[in-house]
């Protein structure tokens, strides 16, 4: 009795698990499809969002004072980027196109839900030509716009070997500081590739200075300028400070 009783309790208790198995392999298949069904739905909510036909760019904000910057180069600037609409478009990338542009100091660039784009920017100051190329900032920054393109402006002229103008500007400070007391202005620096430097100022007097000593020469000049030099300076076309204890001066013609 006790072997037959217990073959029949085997017989019941494997006939009672069949279909607890199979609502749990059901239960499994339900979470896998439920798992996948919110997989797509979520691929699908990302790539339709990506879409920049859903979410375009349709206002872009400029924040500065454009003096230089033309409203062309601006928008050759940014028109590739934000086709890539609200999502896509990477604010890095479009900050970095422009700075790219020669006359931009400093980018931000934001973008405001659900389709405005604001751009920040400020540009150089120019403060002088260098080698008839570019133009030097007023921090010593050397870029290079397109000068075919603008008018010409106002400044000085910087010449020099290659890579030096952030030290012929700084050069370029100290002589105007040096200048001051006879209001003058230099018009043009030139720095020779031997090192000799040569000076032209606002009168029209181009001044050389050489290789050594070029502020203490400078200086010299000044107290002679004051001292006896500048009730003939519209008859003076250079005046040459290359030598120890003097200067030699050349006339113009006439």
């Amino acid at each position: 009795m006790e072997i037959s009783l217990s073959g029949k309790y085997r017989r019941y208790h494997g006939a009672a698990k069949k279909p607890k198995s199979i609502r749990l392999l059901l239960k499994r298949f339900i979470q896998v499809l439920s798992c996948v069904t919110v997989f797509f739905a979520v691929g699908y909510a990302v790539f339709w969002c990506f879409d920049p036909a859903h979410f375009p760019i349709t206002s872009v904000k400029f924040s500065g004072q454009r003096h230089y910057l033309t409203q062309e180069e601006l928008r050759e600037a940014i028109l590739p980027e934000i086709k890539a609409g609200f999502f896509r478009l990477k604010v890095s990338t479009l900050q970095q196109r422009l700075l790219s542009l020669p006359w931009i100091k400093q980018a931000d660039v934001r973008k405001v839900w659900p389709d405005q784009l604001v751009v920040r920017f400020e540009e150089h100051s120019p403060a002088a030509y260098w080698d008839d190329k570019g133009i030097i900032s007023e921090l010593g920054t050397c870029f290079y716009p397109d000068l075919t393109k603008m008018k010409a402006l106002d400044l000085p002229s910087l010449k020099g070997p290659e890579g030096k103008s952030s030290f012929i500007w700084q050069q370029f400070l100290a002589m105007e500081d040096i200048l001051a007391p006879l209001k003058l202005n230099i018009t043009q620096v030139y720095l020779a590739p031997r090192g000799a430097w040569q000076v032209q100022l606002s009168n029209g007097i181009t001044v050389v200075l050489g290789t050594n000593d070029t502020l203490a020469r400078l200086k010299r000049f000044v107290s002679a300028y004051e001292k006896h030099l500048k009730d003939h300076e519209k008859k003076m076309a250079y005046v040459d400070l290359r030598y120890t204890n003097g200067m030699a001066i050349g006339w113009n013609a006439g």
